[in-house]
């Protein structure tokens, strides 16, 4: 037993520095779309991350679930990724201190996907909260003049993308719900270039400093 208890900590410590944290006490850890429809990507052994939660879980100021579902894409329910969670290490009594958020995606993807910078995403979306407008589509000439000033610029390739696209940029409820998040932000999952990226956007729009939990991406 004495064995069994000291490999445990040892694999505990290990998983603690493979995840580049000294200390999670007070950390708001999110996951984004570490769900089963995603696994076959994962760059990471899906155990091991459960392992983490359920060593550190109550030393986190919390833990919270960003998951595509089926309210917004018709995949998984949250109660069916409560079970699969479980069902792949999470301890079940761990759930009551877990927040589970489905968050949608392609709020940002189409400037994303034409290669827009995302310091330029970032600037964009940060005017349009200030200004509350929700829909791209919405904005006008004068909006568009007002975005030139305040960003400082006499060209803009999101307006050049933008001003007269099919497509659009939104803000996501996604945003009203993280705005209540403070202190120390950690987060993890994927795609590093998709999903992840858009709320990585959307935590830099509301200045919100965090850390990516690199062993836990994909």
């Amino acid at each position: 037993m004495r064995k069994a208890g000291l490999l445990r900590e040892v694999q505990r410590n290990r998983m603690l520095e493979t995840a580049g944290i000294n200390a999670v006490a007070g950390v708001n850890l999110i996951s984004v779309d570490i769900q089963p429809e995603y696994e076959q990507a994962f760059d990471f052994k899906l155990w091991e991350f459960l392992a983490f939660v359920n060593n550190n879980i109550e030393q986190m100021n919390s833990m919270t679930f960003l998951y595509n579902g089926a309210d917004t894409l018709g995949m998984i329910a949250e109660t069916e990724y409560q079970m699969w969670l479980v069902e792949n290490g999470l301890e079940e009594e761990n759930l009551n201190y877990c927040r589970f958020y489905d968050k949608g995606y392609a709020f940002f993807r189409y400037c994303m996907d034409k290669g827009i910078d995302d310091d330029d995403i970032v600037k964009f979306v940060k005017f349009m909260v200030k200004n509350d407008i929700n829909d791209s589509r919405d904005i006008d000439e004068a909006n568009w003049q007002e975005f030139m000033a305040w960003a400082q610029v006499d060209e803009s390739e999101i307006r050049d993308l933008l001003e007269n696209a099919s497509d659009m940029i939104n803000i996501p409820d996604l945003m009203d719900f993280l705005e209540n998040y403070g202190g120390r932000i950690s987060i993890c999952g994927g795609g590093i270039n998709e999903c992840m990226k858009e709320v990585e956007i959307a935590l830099q729009a509301m200045e919100k400093p965090y850390q990516v939990l690199t062993a836990y991406t994909y």
